[in-house]
This record gives structure tokens, C-alpha cells and sequence, in this order.
């Protein structure tokens, strides 16, 4: 970021009046400067950090208004949480820890400025909540407003991929599934409260989940479920040359979600659970620990050998679902 040299007079003045400069003078002082191995913070051309030796993890995630909310969906400081849980589930999900982080912000001149200092204050919060730095960022004009983090985390001895699942491993995931393709369903019907709309405003990465997962060595191979249970699950199967089947009596999900369709539980998506398989002599080692996880975690299925995923109800027959989130579909 270059540095500013004067600051906006007016919070509620709009991005075209106080310009690119005048929004870095109020952005700047809610970035911290240190941090754990923070060696130069916000305000240069780059960042300087320090890895202390250790293996890193790279994501990169946006929200995008149009394609992942509505104006009216997510209020600033939940749009800037959003971003960074989004992330830091990428990297729970190999079992890492966020350490520091960039921000990329597009929005149209009308905005607020007020609105992209809320954003970024709670981007800035979340990170430090989590043991990590936002260190720095970007601004740019666009037609709608765009929120794109890149996060940079610690990764554990040994990092937790897609790949390495087993014919026989059982497949477990973290908390609940559907509720946020169940609030999205209802905010586009206008309604803006609710436990699945907060579950799509709010959701939460499985720092812990993932890291515990990884230090243990309990899961042979994991993903998180943004795009919908069973595309990413499909995602996991190919990477490891597996099948799966899944028992969708016991795919954990809200009441509310089965009313609405089970559908929304397997191919809604944004749900930013962990999913993982787990070798059959290490499930009572998962027992032991599963505790510590800080949420629910449930048995749904296993790998199988071949390809393909089968879903079957609680008389062995096979249900057939399509869909799942892809950009360009």
C-alpha cells in the first residue's frame, strides 16, 4: 500500500469524494503494524514477514457481490469476517494455523468509506482473534464490491491433502451441514434473521478441528465443504483414487435443512465444514479426541474401491444427486 498523505475529513462521505489516498489515511492506523513474525506491516511496497524455518500454506478466496451475496445480505463487519473465515478454512483443512495476510478491496466510487473501514476492521479483528496479521492490501475501483484475501499460514509437520484415503477409511465431518444454502434460500425470500442466516453470515473454520486432525495423524485425507458435501467430496475421492459411500440418515444437518430438503445439505455448499477420512485403526484414537474439536463430529460414510459416490437411505437404496457450486455453471 502507498503511504497516504492526508487523511478524509468525513466518515460518511462516499469513496469517489475522499478518494484512494484519503481512504489509506483512515485504513492505515486500524492495521496493526507487528504481530508474530511481522518484521515490516502495512504501509511499504511489501509486507516483511518472518517464517521461522517452517513450511507455509497459500489461499487465496473472494466475495464477490453478485455471485456469493446481495446488497442487504451481510452487513460490512460481517462481509470482512466472511472473508477471512472463507480462508482460514482452506488452510484448516490441511491442518495449518493463519499467520498473516493481504487484502484486495474493488468497490464503486458511490460506496461509503465508512463501509470498506468497517470491512477491513473486521478483517483486521478475525485475523488477530486467530493468531495472525493483516499485513497489508490493495484498493481498486469496480462496478460491484469485492473482498479477496490471501492468507499465508504455518503448516503442520505433515500437511493434510485430498490425497491419501483408503478403500475401508471412514468418512467423518465437522459440525452441521446445510444451513447455509438453507439461509441463503430464505434471504432471497427476503428473510434476513434466523439460525441459517447467521450460519451463512457467520461462518466458522475448524482451525482447531483441522490442526488437532493433523497433529494426531488421524486423518489420511481432507477437505473443507465450500462447494457442496458431495462435490467436494468428490474432489477428495479423485485426488485419492477412491469411491465412497454415504449414509444420508446420518449426515448431520438442522431439522429445518431436512424439511427443506436434504438436497441443500449435499450439494448447497458454503458451509465451511471439515470433511475427512479416518483409517479404521485410528477411530478410537478420534474418539479420544474428538472433544477438543469444538463442535460435533460425525460418521457418514467410508472410501470404497472404484470410482464414483453412492448415496443410499436407511434401506440400502441409492438416492441420486446432482449439482454442487461451479463459477461458470
Amino acid at each position: 500500500m502507498p503511504t497516504p498523505r492526508r487523511a478524509a475529513r468525513s466518515s460518511g462521505r462516499a469513496l469517489g469524494a475522499i478518494g484512494e489516498f484519503g481512504l489509506l489515511a483512515r485504513l492505515l492506523p486500524i492495521l496493526p503494524t507487528g504481530g508474530r513474525g511481522v518484521l515490516l506491516g502495512p504501509g511499504d511496497d511489501c509486507a516483511v514477514v518472518a517464517p521461522r524455518g517452517r513450511a507455509l500454506l497459500v489461499t487465496i478466496d473472494a466475495l464477490v457481490e453478485g455471485v456469493h451475496f446481495r446488497r442487504g445480505w451481510l452487513s460490512p463487519a460481517e462481509l470482512g469476517r466472511k472473508a477471512f473465515a472463507v480462508n482460514a478454512s482452506d488452510l484448516a483443512a490441511m491442518g495449518g494455523a493463519p499467520r498473516w495476510g493481504v487484502v484486495q478491496i474493488a468497490a464503486p466510487p458511490r460506496l461509503p468509506a465508512a463501509d470498506v473501514v468497517a470491512i477491513s476492521r473486521a478483517i483486521a479483528a478475525a485475523a488477530r482473534r486467530a493468531g495472525a496479521s493483516l499485513v497489508g492490501g490493495n484498493l481498486s475501483r469496480a462496478r460491484e464490491l469485492s473482498v479477496a484475501l490471501a492468507l499465508i499460514g504455518e503448516a503442520p509437520p505433515r500437511p493434510v491433502t485430498r490425497a491419501g484415503a483408503r478403500p475401508g477409511d471412514a468418512l467423518y465431518v465437522t459440525g452441521r451441514i446445510g444451513d447455509a444454502a438453507l439461509g441463503v434460500r430464505l434471504l432471497r425470500r427476503g428473510i434476513r434473521s434466523g439460525p441459517a442466516v447467521s450460519r451463512f453470515r457467520a461462518p466458522t473454520p475448524r482451525l482447531a478441528a483441522g490442526a488437532l486432525l493433523a497433529r494426531r495423524r488421524l486423518a489420511s485425507a481432507m477437505i473443507d465443504v465450500s462447494d457442496g458435501l458431495l462435490q467436494d467430496l468428490g474432489h477428495l475421492c479423485a485426488a485419492s483414487a477412491v469411491g465412497a459411500r454415504i449414509e444420508l440418515a446420518r449426515v448431520p444437518c438442522a431439522p429445518a435443512v431436512r424439511r427443506a430438503g436434504i438436497d441443500l445439505a449435499l450439494t448447497g455448499g458454503e458451509d465451511y465444514e471439515l470433511l475427512f477420512a479416518v483409517p479404521r485403526r485410528r477411530e478410537t484414537a478420534l474418539a479420544r479426541v474428538a472433544s477438543q474439536f469444538g463442535c460435533a463430529v460425525t460418521r457418514i460414510g467410508e472410501c470404497t474401491r472404484g470410482g464414483g459416490i453412492r448415496v443410499v437411505d436407511e434401506r440400502g437404496r441409492e438416492q441420486s444427486f446432482a449439482g454442487g457450486h461451479d463459477h461458470f455453471r
